[in-house]
């Protein structure tokens, strides 16, 4: 929820719009810290015709590195009104995750809550997958196999080698 309703923001641009007032008489007027988020509403009317977006927007990573690579010769609000991207913070945190993450940063988050217990997806085998599988766990019986042998080889071993010395 932002700070100021978009009603509230439309007010205002329309007032600049008019001329009655500059941009810094209107943060004083309405009591808004700084004119520049005056100059983010505008610039967001004058390019998309309103303030403020009904649904999130996604963005693909493409997307973001496209407008962090006009970030190298433009300043973030003249990127943010060349791509139609507001707020322009929002260009700030590409970048800043950009910068963390590198370029797998960019790419969107699964939605939604985690599961708590995983589900396995049971597929039917192929018959090459089903004898593979089967090869496999009989590969492995046999190497139980041989290191218990192995394991009893040496401790049959050893009570000899103990009952000769006695």
């Amino acid at each position: 929820m932002s700070k100021y309703s978009n009603e509230f923001k439309l007010i205002i641009v329309n007032e600049w719009l008019v001329g009655q007032n500059g941009l810094k008489k209107l943060a004083k007027k309405y009591n808004i810290p700084t004119f520049r988020s005056i100059v983010e509403w505008r610039d967001e009317y004058l390019v998309t015709g309103s303030i403020g977006s009904k649904s999130h927007k996604s963005y693909s990573p493409e997307f973001k590195i496209t407008v962090l690579n006009y970030l190298e010769t433009h300043s973030q609000s003249e990127a943010s009104r060349y791509f139609a991207v507001f707020p322009s913070t929002t260009i700030a945190n590409w970048l800043r995750t950009y910068r963390k993450f590198g370029y797998n940063g960019l790419k969107p988050k699964p939605k939604g809550r985690q599961p708590t217990m995983g589900r396995k997806r049971i597929h039917p085998l192929t018959p090459e997958q089903q004898e593979l599988a089967d090869l496999k766990q009989e590969n492995y019986q046999l190497k139980m196999k041989v290191a218990i042998l192995e394991k009893l080889k040496a401790l049959v071993d050893q009570r000899t080698e103990k009952n000769k010395r006695q």
